[in-house]
């Protein structure tokens, strides 16, 4: 069990108006309005500090918290390996299935909170890019506030280096290829999912081919994502007709072949490569990381 967490959110000029039941049925929407209303008659959402009932009318500027009772985070790996630090940055091995910041039910086993708890000089590390809870790899945390806006503009700007290895279905690809499907988001259950489709936004992956497992019928794959968008790496191979091993949700043509959730799986993609300038002694920080699976994957053929 977890401490459970209070949820704080400021009420805007459209939401003015609203009793309390409406207010979280409009905005908060991965909850049934029989959650909200059970949760409000217990007592767990309070307006201005003060608990609040149903018919409540909020007006702009109310704080509204909801203070969520601790909870079962379902098992997720806790084990950090730090294989860069100074007291301005971080990076860390992230393993695969633990997710990088508290979403859903996930809120103590996040990279993000174990991390802070490690040692007192992490208390205040956020990171500056994000992994999906499958992939594996190195992860950047800023330990300062001139640490994050520093390395923040340069993933703004998409000076940092990022290079992924990912084992995929097939040996057709090119030896060397770019992948320019535009990403876009659709429904997804009761979630928005991003895929490759058209009128989505530019997109650019640069994949290289490193061994061929004819036997296996599989690739070994580099992958540098030249553009950011939610799971493009995923999408952008599953696209060019080379899904990553083991994901269950991106299939051949970059768009879902399942219900289950973006998070789920425990796909072969990795992290393995990160460069960046130093945002005090800008000097350049490269980082080399290789997954455990890469031994399956046989010489090149």
């Amino acid at each position: 069990m977890n401490r459970g967490y209070v949820y704080t959110s400021e009420v805007g000029p459209v939401d003015s108006g609203l009793d309390l039941l409406a207010y979280h049925e409009r905005n908060f929407r991965k909850r049934t309005r029989a959650d909200w209303e059970e949760s409000i008659r217990a007592g767990l959402v309070r307006v201005n500090g003060e608990i609040a009932a149903l018919e409540h009318v909020v007006r702009v500027g109310d704080a509204v918290t909801y203070h969520r009772p601790p909870w079962r985070e379902p098992d997720a790996p806790t084990d950090l390996v730090f294989v860069f630090e100074d007291e301005h940055v971080l990076v860390l091995e992230k393993p695969a299935g633990l997710q990088v910041l508290a979403a859903g039910p996930f809120f103590e086993r996040t990279a993000f909170h174990l991390v802070r708890v490690s040692a007192p000089d992490r208390a205040d590390a956020s990171p500056v890019h994000r992994l999906g809870r499958g992939t594996s790899g190195l992860l950047l945390f800023g330990k300062t506030a001139l640490a994050r806006a520093s390395l923040a503009r340069q993933f703004r700007e998409r000076t940092p280096t990022k290079t992924y290895f990912a084992l995929v279905d097939g040996c057709s690809l090119p030896d060397s290829c770019h992948a320019r499907h535009p990403i876009g988001d659709v429904e997804h259950g009761p979630m928005r999912l991003h895929v490759a489709r058209a009128g989505g936004k530019e997109s650019l992956t640069r994949v290289r081919v490193l061994r061929r497992d004819r036997a296996l019928d599989r690739s070994l794959v580099a992958a540098q994502p030249i553009t950011g968008r939610p799971d493009q790496i995923r999408i952008h191979l599953a696209a060019l007709g080379a899904p990553i091993v083991g994901d269950p949700l991106f299939g051949v043509g970059g768009v879902a072949k399942s219900d289950v959730p973006p998070g789920t799986g425990g796909y072969h993609l990795h992290a393995a490569g990160l460069g960046f300038v130093h945002p005090v002694t800008r000097e350049l920080v490269k980082l080399r990381s290789l997954p455990g699976w890469m031994r399956v994957v046989r010489p090149r053929s």
